[in-house]
């Protein structure tokens, strides 16, 4: 579930195994924007579908004075932002899997970093400003970013690391991980993601 703020146009991202679960991550995505902003939110703008039409869903809305405006069937354009912004994330993701050879399975991870870069990527809209600080109201650093998919060497950490253990567990980028200054290491030997900083990075090296 993708969310834009019409204005800034900062994107929240949240990966739904089911539509049911739309609701919760909804009040999720209100309560942070809310908190981050300072402000209320007043409206709402969503396709017509069912997870953003039950009964649940608009009785929140009303008892929260939240205008809940929906699209008619077909007419895309009517929430052109948003779908814009769908697109745009969608073909970037596959292209980051497919020009580091990154499994499908992974399309999650992908996603979310999509978001992540486009947030921080400067935009014509905002003449030259990125959306994360049209919406904090300030600057980003972006050194610590790196490449998608790119080998990375993780310092090996753990009850089970002994003297003659290998300090290194070598594995792949597949994001950052938010609230954390860690880096999400996959390490496809052991099926295992990692959440680290003490890691170094061969950008000129992909999943093979």
């Amino acid at each position: 579930m993708l969310i834009v703020d019409d204005h800034s146009p900062y994107m929240w991202i949240e990966l739904l195994s089911n539509k049911s679960e739309a609701l919760a991550c909804f009040k999720k995505f209100r309560a942070v924007a809310e908190l981050e902003s300072g402000k209320r939110l007043n409206a709402l703008r969503t396709d017509c579908g069912g997870e953003f039409n039950s009964e649940a869903f608009v009785v929140f809305c009303t008892e929260h004075g939240i205008k809940h405006n929906t699209t008619t069937s077909y007419t895309l354009q009517q929430n052109r932002v948003v779908e814009q912004r769908n697109q745009t994330v969608v073909e970037m993701a596959r292209y980051l899997l497919k020009r580091m050879s990154v499994p499908s399975k992974f399309w999650g991870e992908v996603v979310r970093i999509v978001v992540f870069i486009l947030n921080r990527s400067p935009t014509k809209s905002l003449q030259g400003k990125t959306p994360f600080e049209a919406w904090f109201g300030r600057k980003l650093g972006v050194k610590h970013l790196r490449t998608f998919g790119c080998i990375a060497y993780a310092k090996a950490i753990g009850l089970r690391v002994s003297k003659l253990t290998d300090r290194v567990v070598a594995g792949v980028i597949l994001g950052y991980e938010l609230g954390t200054k860690g880096y999400r290491i996959y390490d496809p030997v052991n099926d295992k993601l990692m959440i680290t900083r003490d890691v170094m990075f061969d950008e000129s090296k992909q999943w093979n």
